[in-house]
Protein backbone atom coordinates (compact mmCIF):
# COMPACT_ATOMS: atom_id res chain seq x y z
CA UNK A 1 0.00 0.00 0.00
CA UNK A 2 3.13 2.57 0.68
CA UNK A 3 4.68 1.70 -2.68
CA UNK A 4 1.20 2.39 -4.83
CA UNK A 5 1.16 5.78 -2.27
CA UNK A 6 4.26 6.81 -2.99
CA UNK A 7 4.02 6.05 -6.90
CA UNK A 8 0.85 8.11 -7.12
CA UNK A 9 2.37 11.33 -4.92
CA UNK A 10 5.66 11.43 -7.49
CA UNK A 11 3.55 10.79 -10.44
CA UNK A 12 1.19 13.81 -9.18
CA UNK A 13 4.75 15.87 -8.22
CA UNK A 14 6.71 15.25 -11.44
CA UNK A 15 4.04 14.85 -13.66
CA UNK A 16 4.76 18.46 -15.64
CA UNK A 17 8.59 17.33 -15.87
CA UNK A 18 9.54 15.87 -19.35
CA UNK A 19 11.68 12.16 -19.10
CA UNK A 20 12.95 12.75 -22.35
CA UNK A 21 15.52 15.82 -21.88
CA UNK A 22 18.47 14.70 -20.81
CA UNK A 23 18.42 12.65 -24.10
CA UNK A 24 21.22 13.18 -26.28
CA UNK A 25 19.58 13.97 -29.59
CA UNK A 26 17.11 16.03 -27.62
CA UNK A 27 20.08 18.07 -26.13
CA UNK A 28 21.47 18.35 -29.64
CA UNK A 29 18.08 20.28 -30.90
CA UNK A 30 18.22 22.38 -27.83
CA UNK A 31 21.23 23.53 -28.56
CA UNK A 32 20.72 24.17 -32.34
CA UNK A 33 17.46 26.18 -31.12
CA UNK A 34 19.22 28.34 -28.99
CA UNK A 35 22.23 29.08 -31.01
CA UNK A 36 19.58 30.76 -33.29
CA UNK A 37 19.47 29.54 -36.75
CA UNK A 38 20.46 30.58 -40.01
CA UNK A 39 20.56 30.27 -43.52
CA UNK A 40 22.54 30.37 -46.52
CA UNK A 41 21.62 32.72 -49.61
CA UNK A 42 21.23 28.87 -51.86
CA UNK A 43 19.35 27.51 -48.50
CA UNK A 44 16.95 30.87 -48.41
CA UNK A 45 16.26 31.07 -52.04
CA UNK A 46 14.92 27.15 -51.61
CA UNK A 47 12.74 28.42 -49.05
CA UNK A 48 11.26 31.23 -50.27
CA UNK A 49 10.94 29.75 -53.62
CA UNK A 50 8.26 27.24 -51.72
CA UNK A 51 7.05 29.27 -49.73
CA UNK A 52 8.62 28.59 -46.19
CA UNK A 53 10.39 30.46 -43.56
CA UNK A 54 13.09 30.14 -41.12
CA UNK A 55 10.38 28.94 -38.62
CA UNK A 56 9.59 25.97 -40.68
CA UNK A 57 13.19 24.86 -40.40
CA UNK A 58 12.42 25.17 -36.07
CA UNK A 59 9.73 23.02 -36.67
CA UNK A 60 11.57 20.66 -38.24
CA UNK A 61 14.40 20.57 -35.48
CA UNK A 62 11.20 20.34 -33.03
CA UNK A 63 9.66 17.41 -34.63
CA UNK A 64 12.50 15.70 -36.39
CA UNK A 65 14.57 13.15 -35.88
CA UNK A 66 19.04 13.56 -35.80
CA UNK A 67 20.38 11.02 -38.48
CA UNK A 68 23.27 9.99 -36.81
CA UNK A 69 24.70 8.32 -39.24
CA UNK A 70 24.78 10.92 -41.91
CA UNK A 71 25.90 13.49 -39.28
CA UNK A 72 29.54 14.33 -38.03
CA UNK A 73 29.19 15.28 -34.26
CA UNK A 74 33.09 14.99 -33.98
CA UNK A 75 34.25 17.20 -36.62
CA UNK A 76 34.77 20.71 -36.19
CA UNK A 77 32.12 22.67 -36.61
CA UNK A 78 29.65 20.07 -35.83
CA UNK A 79 27.11 19.15 -38.98
CA UNK A 80 24.30 16.81 -37.64
CA UNK A 81 21.51 15.86 -40.09
CA UNK A 82 17.88 16.29 -39.38
CA UNK A 83 15.16 14.29 -40.72
CA UNK A 84 11.23 14.68 -41.05
CA UNK A 85 8.19 13.62 -42.74
CA UNK A 86 7.31 17.14 -43.29
CA UNK A 87 7.59 19.44 -46.46
CA UNK A 88 10.92 19.52 -45.56
CA UNK A 89 12.20 16.10 -45.49
CA UNK A 90 15.82 16.39 -44.03
CA UNK A 91 18.42 19.53 -43.49
CA UNK A 92 22.25 19.41 -42.93
CA UNK A 93 22.56 22.05 -39.64
CA UNK A 94 26.56 22.96 -38.89
CA UNK A 95 26.88 24.44 -35.57
CA UNK A 96 29.21 27.43 -35.22
CA UNK A 97 29.76 29.42 -32.38
CA UNK A 98 27.53 31.67 -32.58
CA UNK A 99 24.94 29.80 -34.66
CA UNK A 100 23.36 27.06 -36.23
CA UNK A 101 23.62 27.32 -40.14
CA UNK A 102 21.60 24.91 -42.26
CA UNK A 103 23.99 24.12 -44.74
CA UNK A 104 21.65 21.87 -47.25
CA UNK A 105 17.92 21.06 -47.40
CA UNK A 106 16.04 18.47 -49.22
CA UNK A 107 12.24 18.41 -49.37
CA UNK A 108 9.57 15.60 -49.96
CA UNK A 109 8.45 17.03 -53.75
CA UNK A 110 10.38 17.94 -56.70
CA UNK A 111 10.17 21.79 -57.67
CA UNK A 112 12.11 23.78 -59.81
CA UNK A 113 13.23 26.29 -58.51
CA UNK A 114 15.93 29.09 -59.96
CA UNK A 115 18.42 28.69 -57.46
Amino acid sequence: MGVLIGLALTYIMFSERGCMDWLPSERIKEDIRSRGIMDTEEVACYLKCRGLSVSDLADLVTEGDINYGESSPRELPRKYLIESEGDIQSALFELNDSAATVVSINFTEAKDCPC
